[in-house]
């Protein structure tokens, strides 16, 4: 087969492949109005013995990082925690870690 007629099949696949693409993209819009889930029905019965929660309230959490309110930012490098040992095991004379990962 020679050099011409594989380029010639080469752009002929890609040209057929992307308006194949463009014709499913334009066949199958995209509805605005469909809702985004379906409503459910529910019997009579169901809707008078079924009391709906309220809904929960957030709760507030802890500021980990410090903020214009009074609280310290968290230092930049922190001790690394102690470890208990168990009896008859020695710690070693080497200096301790630190932790210097801030998120």
């Amino acid at each position: 087969m020679s050099e011409l007629a594989l380029k010639l099949g080469s752009i002929v696949a890609t040209l057929l492949v992307m308006a194949g693409g463009f014709g499913y993209a334009t066949t199958h819009l995209k509805n605005p109005n469909a809702p985004l889930q379906p409503p459910v029905e529910k019997s009579a019965d169901a809707k008078s013995a079924v009391a709906t929660p309220p809904p929960p309230t957030p709760t507030p959490i802890p500021s980990l990082v410090g903020t214009r309110r009074g609280n310290p930012p968290r230092a930049t490098s922190s001790p690394a925690p102690r470890l208990t040992l168990q009896p008859g095991v020695q710690a070693t004379e080497l200096p301790g870690l630190t932790f210097t990962h801030v998120s």
